[in-house]
């Protein structure tokens, strides 16, 4: 049962037509290999970039030898330790 009164929109919504048709964009083979082969050397070379800068982010650990998860000096057991309260000064009653 169509309602052939009402226009086919709901408020600000409006039903989709139909897709325009686009041409089909030819593209060589070698063309695409070309491109596949520079995002692969792309890559690559994003890699490396990424190794060396990690690599440099680590090295002053491997320069100054320093303990990894490893503490030099043991740490002195903690002790309690007492902190007196001053008494309150008791006010002379003078009158």
């Amino acid at each position: 049962m169509s309602q052939s009164s009402r226009p086919a929109t709901r408020g600000h919504l409006r039903l989709a037509g139909l897709p325009v048709e686009r041409r089909p964009v030819a593209e060589s083979r070698a063309a695409l290999l070309l491109r596949a082969a520079a995002a692969a050397v792309a890559l690559v070379l994003l890699t490396c970039i990424a190794w060396i800068a990690a690599a440099l982010a680590l090295l002053p650990i491997a320069w100054r030898r320093a303990p990894v998860g490893v503490r030099l000096r043991p740490l002195r057991p903690r002790e309690a330790r007492i902190i007196p309260f001053h008494r309150p000064r008791q006010k002379a009653l003078t009158r």
